[in-house]
């Protein structure tokens, strides 16, 4: 799976401080201050060609109404026992889910899943299985063939009455769709707030502070939050939300709910031909039968075992430090990662991702928050990571001195395994 969007997450507890004259002290995040309304149409998705030239560009987030009512299949998600009945093998299908009280990750079948998850706190956050995708239809804005190429597997999350922690990612758009229940978003504009993005990316050089409690967000603590503008959207199921890079967001599960997230490369999608995009936009204005199993995620969700037994050993040796990884990841890519200062750079981002608390030791308990919806990030560092390897060993290559009859062969020989090398490559770029 190449969950390359990271998506990081603030830990929720009791927090217990005063002394702030602003109305918003020790209130849920984003209930009480200046609340703004997000931008929103009725009835139907944003114009393609508009959609990628003006908000994804601009990071203006924009909410679609009832978008998803007149889809083929939208009435059987509305309960988990018609879901059920109309899914044949659902019950029985494994998947991997988060228990948020034990604070792990667990294997049970769907059907226990959702027997318990209203009563025990479990949350699925998961690529969309293949049992369902049949029943999804890409949303509008996403149906071109010049767009699919930006895009991640989409994810499937389903809970309970839930508040999450502050999210936010840096590396990729969302496309959030609304299938069942209602969902409150609160979104801040890091671009506008530069000093929030502080609190879900904690500068390493000044001293840690408590986590924050989006239930309870103390000002004393998180200044930053002190007069920003909240972005409030209310969901209903059949809504779609796009949430642009660099927003923080945070959402209020009000009931029982599932959506659908869809991850867009932000940089890709940049650059993607407008001439394409303008033909597209022209078409159809919603092709119903293009669902979810009739993309290709292959290449996206093949899983590399090698990479996460590396990590697994790591986490598991008596010696866990950023010089062992370092050691690790050197021997397993067979290039010294300290001889480049691009790569180092690479490779000190991929380790302070994962060291969420940053005291310089990576444990089991930082490895299992890496799922769902919170890989891509770090399999997308990973990639680029092993693509500047692949190019160094390559340029070495070529300016290592050589007879002619050697440069001859090498040159056979590098011609051969190029198309290994490029295989390779899109091997790595796979989920942890």
């Amino acid at each position: 799976m190449d969950f390359s969007f990271v998506i990081f997450l603030v830990s929720t507890i009791n927090l217990i401080s005063c002394g702030s004259s602003n109305s918003g002290h020790l209130k849920p995040f984003g209930t009480v201050g200046s609340l703004m309304n997000i931008e929103e149409i009725n009835g139907e998705y944003p114009n393609i060609l508009k959609f990628f030239t003006h908000y994804v560009p601009k990071l203006e987030p924009i909410v679609s109404r009832q978008v998803l009512i007149n889809d083929m299949y939208y009435n059987i998600w509305q309960t988990d026992r018609e879901l059920e009945n109309e899914v044949d093998g659902l019950s029985k299908t494994n998947i991997n889910v988060e228990s948020l009280k034990e604070r792990k990750r667990i294997q049970m079948k769907f059907g226990d899943f959702f027997d318990q998850y209203t009563k025990e706190s479990l949350l699925l956050a998961d690529y969309v299985p293949e049992i369902l995708r049949k029943y999804i239809v890409v949303p509008r804005p996403l149906q071109c063939d010049e767009v699919v190429h930006a895009l991640q597997s989409p994810v499937l999350l389903i809970n309970s009455i839930n508040t999450s922690p502050l999210m936010f990612n840096d590396e990729h758009d969302f496309f959030f769709c609304l299938l069942r229940g209602n969902k409150r978003l609160v979104l801040v504009n890091t671009s506008q707030y530069p000093a929030a993005r502080q609190i879900v990316i904690p500068d390493k050089q000044k001293p840690r502070r408590p986590p924050l409690n989006p239930e309870n967000v103390d000002l004393n603590q998180y200044p930053e939050l002190e007069n920003v503008e909240y972005h409030v959207a209310n969901l209903t199921a059949g809504d779609c939300i796009f949430i642009p890079n660099g927003w923080i967001f945070q959402e209020r599960s009000l009931d029982s709910t599932i959506s659908i997230l869809y991850n867009i490369n932000h940089k890709q999608a940049l650059r993607l031909n407008l001439e394409e995009l303008k033909t597209c936009s022209e078409s159809d204005p919603l092709d119903s039968s293009l669902t979810l199993d009739r993309i290709d995620w292959t290449a996206i969700e093949s899983d590399p075992e090698n990479i996460r037994d590396v990590i697994m050993n790591l986490i598991n040796s008596p010696t866990n430090t950023y010089e062992k990884w370092q050691e690790a990841f050197s021997k397993y890519f067979t290039f010294d990662l300290t001889s480049d200062s691009d790569i180092s750079s690479i490779f000190d981002e991929f380790y302070g991702i994962i060291d969420i608390d940053g005291n310089g030791e990576v444990t089991t308990a930082e490895i299992e928050q890496i799922n769902g919806v919170h890989q891509h990030h770090i399999s997308d560092v990973l990639y680029e990571l092993m693509n500047l390897v692949d190019e160094k060993r390559k340029l070495a290559s070529a300016t290592a001195p050589t007879t002619e009859d050697e440069n001859a062969q090498e040159t056979i020989e590098n011609e051969e395994s190029s198309d290994n090398e490029d295989e390779d490559l899109q091997n790595y770029k796979t989920d942890l």
